[in-house]
């Protein structure tokens, strides 16, 4: 079985996201929303709930969930 690096999934708080104050688990460059690869929609009550992150500076893609 494949063991998932724990850097490729991070929680944060949206509005943090949205103000480009989330740190590339890697790197430590400051991604925000134009970062994002793709946005997803199907959880409620407030989409988008997550967001994949390709890192501009490094190239490492990972997964941004929202706290509620």
């Amino acid at each position: 079985m494949a063991v998932t690096d724990s850097r490729r999934r991070i929680e944060v708080d949206r509005h943090a996201f949205l103000e480009y104050q989330v740190s590339c688990p890697y790197c430590g460059a400051k991604v925000g929303p134009r970062a994002a690869t793709r946005e997803h929609l199907d959880v409620p009550p407030n989409p988008p709930y997550a967001a994949t992150v390709k890192c501009p500076k490094c190239g490492e893609i990972f997964e941004v969930l929202f706290r509620s």
